[in-house]
C-alpha cells in the first residue's frame, strides 16, 4: 500500500494530536541545534542572526524569481515594472515592452519530454540575458511569465535599437538551440510582440497591449511585430 494506515497524505495522527509534518520537524530540530550551539559557545548570537538573515534574503529572492531560469517571475517583474513606470513617466523617457513566446513548446515537450523542454526554456532565457547584457546602453528588465513566455522592458532606447536587438534575439535563438542539443536539424523559433510605453500606461495595461502584439506575431510565427504593424 502506498500510504500507511491513515489519510491519503500518509498521516497517522492519534485522536487529539496534530498531524506531524516531517519538513517542519526538520526545521524545528535545526533551529534547536543552532540554539544549543549558541548556548555552548560553538556559535555566537551574531553568527546565528547572520544565518537567519541569509535565509530570509534567499526566501525573498525565491519569491520574486523563477526557479528554472533565475529571471524575475510574474510577481517580481510586475512589481519592478510598476516602480520603473513611475520613473519613466516622471522623466518622460522612451521605453518599450516586449512579450516573447517560444514557438511550439507543447509540441516539443510532447516529442522530446519535459526535461528537455526545461533545457529549451533555459536556452531561450540565456540568449535573452546575453543579448540584453551585450547592450548596456539599453537598460533592461527581463522576466519569465509562465511556461513559454518571457517579457522584456527596455528603457531609454530608440525604436530602431529595440527592433534591432529583438531581431538579433530572434535570429540567435535557432543557433543556440542547435548548439545546446547538438542537433543541426533542430529548428526552434521565437515570436516577439513589442509596444511603446504610453503616458497613461500602468503595468497591467502595458502588459495587455504587449500581449496583443504577441498574438499578431504568433499568428505568423518567428516574427517581431511592433504595435501598429501589419
Amino acid at each position: 500500500m502506498l500510504y500507511p494506515e491513515g489519510d491519503m497524505n500518509g498521516s497517522q495522527e492519534s485522536e487529539g494530536q496534530e498531524p506531524k509534518d516531517p519538513h517542519r520537524q526538520f526545521l524545528r530540530q535545526r533551529n534547536l541545534e543552532n540554539i544549543r550551539k549558541v548556548l555552548s559557545g560553538e556559535l555566537t548570537a551574531e553568527q546565528l542572526a547572520e544565518q537567519f538573515a541569509d535565509r530570509e534574503i534567499e526566501l525573498e529572492d525565491r519569491a520574486d524569481h523563477d526557479g528554472l531560469t533565475g529571471l524575475l517571475n510574474f510577481q517580481g517583474f510586475t512589481d519592478a515594472l510598476t516602480a520603473d513606470l513611475k520613473i519613466i513617466h516622471q522623466l518622460d523617457l522612451p521605453a518599450y515592452l516586449a512579450f516573447l513566446d517560444i514557438d511550439g513548446l507543447k509540441e516539443f515537450n510532447d516529442t522530446k519530454g519535459k526535461m528537455n523542454g526545461n533545457r529549451l526554456i533555459k536556452t531561450y532565457a540565456s540568449v535573452l540575458q546575453k543579448k540584453t547584457e551585450e547592450s548596456p546602453h539599453i537598460p533592461s528588465l527581463i522576466g519569465r511569465f509562465g511556461g513559454d513566455e518571457f517579457v522584456w522592458l527596455s528603457i531609454g532606447a530608440s525604436k530602431q535599437d529595440v527592433l534591432r536587438l529583438s531581431e538579433e534575439i530572434r535570429r540567435e535563438i535557432p543557433e543556440a538551440v542547435k548548439k545546446e542539443f547538438d542537433d543541426p536539424t533542430l529548428e526552434r523559433t521565437i515570436s516577439i510582440g513589442i509596444v511603446p510605453v504610453q503616458k497613461d500606461d500602468d503595468a497591467f495595461k502595458l502588459l495587455d497591449r504587449a500581449d496583443q502584439s504577441l498574438i499578431q506575431a504568433k499568428g505568423q510565427r518567428n516574427r517581431v511585430i511592433l504595435e501598429g504593424q501589419m
